[in-house]
């Protein structure tokens, strides 16, 4: 028996990043940190850092409508990575979902009304909400009343499985390139791709 298996038993609530988990959205970042910089007056490499930086300010309101303009965009050329609508929909039917991603509300249920599968969360948190990963995994576990240790975090970055951890939740990192899997740290649970966190699952 695959001994991830053993670990997954208990989850009841997944909670799943948006962009690079189930969707890919094609924004032009280095377009964006180029206009960011600009505005900002210091060099802007990391959208997440740079939200964490500027969270409840006033550049925050500024730079998050910035870059909802390049997201919506970006909206029309989307790529469904490993037919997540079909596999959300399969595990809506045993499972309690709840979405965090760092689009705005806006793009987020463009983007999820799109792929037909906005019914099938519970908790939906934007980067509107907050753009702290740990902070939306949080409030997506006080919405659903699932308690961290039976919620599962589904995403593509360190900072989603290290955010889920701090939480109390389990985690797992999708990597799709074997380039990538070897440079990750072993200590995180690793899949390759959504349809095997359902094999892992059911």
């Amino acid at each position: 028996m695959d001994s991830r298996r053993k670990v997954l038993h208990n989850v009841r609530h997944i909670i799943f990043d948006l962009d690079g988990t189930l969707v890919r959205i094609p924004v032009p970042w280095k377009q964006v940190y180029n206009r960011l910089s600009a505005l900002l007056g210091y060099r802007v490499t990391s959208i997440v850092a740079l939200y964490a930086k500027i969270w409840n300010s006033n550049e925050y309101d500024v730079v998050s409508r910035i870059v909802e303009e390049y997201e919506l965009s970006a909206i029309d050329n989307i790529e469904v990575l490993d037919n997540s609508p079909e596999i959300i929909k399969r595990l809506s039917e045993k499972y309690t979902l709840s979405l965090v991603t760092l689009q705005s509300t806006k793009v987020m249920n463009k983007i999820l009304n799109k792929l037909g599968i906005s019914s099938f969360f519970r908790a939906k948190i934007s980067r509107d909400i907050s753009p702290i990963r740990y902070e939306q995994i949080l409030k997506a576990v006080d919405i659903t009343n699932i308690p961290a240790r039976n919620t599962l975090v589904v995403g593509d970055l360190l900072n989603d499985v290290e955010s889920a951890i701090k939480a109390g939740c389990l985690a797992i990192l999708i990597i799709r390139e074997e380039v990538q899997k070897k440079e990750m740290n072993e200590k995180y649970m690793m899949i390759r791709n959504l349809e095997e966190l359902y094999s892992l699952l059911y």
